[in-house]
């Protein structure tokens, strides 16, 4: 640390091309890191929200879902899922618990895999294993996730029900910058900007960087 110091002090020439290589070799370790995880940063983005509009998406019974559901509802969350990332497989108990904690509060839950090769009867495998107990849609074409502005899975969307995109990110800070895992959150990102919703505010964080496996290529772009 001392060394750094003394180089950032007397020869900031070449410390600042130095710290840019660090930069980009960090950026390139997050994209290739081991098991398809991706670290990002952490704490708030406050990018300004974008919005869902025409969607028509089956979920694993067959059924054909639209934003014409959400007309009665107060918030609709998408939570983005992988049935092979073990960070999205491992939310599933706190995707169950916050479903429970608010479905009958006027929130309309979803499932969304955005991976063009999960096909029904594996998604509906996936369901089964980890009690996912809300609606599962298929978005292979990613129209749904491109809109949401989703980047990684697990990652989480609120909307409002004409489809405005009211948080969008991490469902908490489970996982710090360096990919480390706390036993317990410090902040539940999620359920912070849901509770705001529901008591007709505006969250206080739109927008957090998730942690997560990279999208795949959606179908007919591979």
């Amino acid at each position: 640390m001392k060394k750094t110091i003394r180089l950032a002090t007397h020869w900031p020439g070449l410390f600042l091309p130095m710290a840019a290589i660090l930069i980009l070799a960090w950026r390139a370790w997050s994209f290739l890191a081991p098991s398809g995880a991706v670290v990002g940063a952490e704490g708030e983005k406050q990018n300004p929200p974008a919005a869902v509009k025409d969607v028509a998406l089956l979920d694993i019974e067959r059924r054909v879902h639209t934003p014409a559901e959400w007309s009665n509802k107060k918030a609709i969350v998408l939570f983005f899922l992988g049935t092979e990332c073990p960070v999205s497989n491992g939310y599933a108990p706190e995707f169950c618990r916050l479903a429970k904690a608010f479905a009958n509060q006027g929130v309309l839950f979803y499932g969304v895999h955005p991976d063009p090769d999960v096909t029904i009867d594996a998604a509906n495998k996936h369901s089964t294993e980890y009690r996912l107990d809300f609606p599962i849609l298929l978005d292979p074409a990613q129209t749904l996730t491109q809109q949401a502005g989703v980047c990684v899975v697990p990652e989480a969307v609120v909307l409002s029900p004409t489809g405005q995109v009211r948080y969008r990110g991490r469902i908490d800070d489970r996982y710090a910058p360096d990919g480390k895992r706390r036993d317990v959150p410090r902040v539940r990102d999620l359920e912070v900007a849901m509770t705001a919703i529901l008591a007709g505010k505006a969250p206080t964080v739109v927008e957090t960087t998730a942690f997560g496996c990279p999208l795949p290529a959606p179908a007919g772009r591979k």
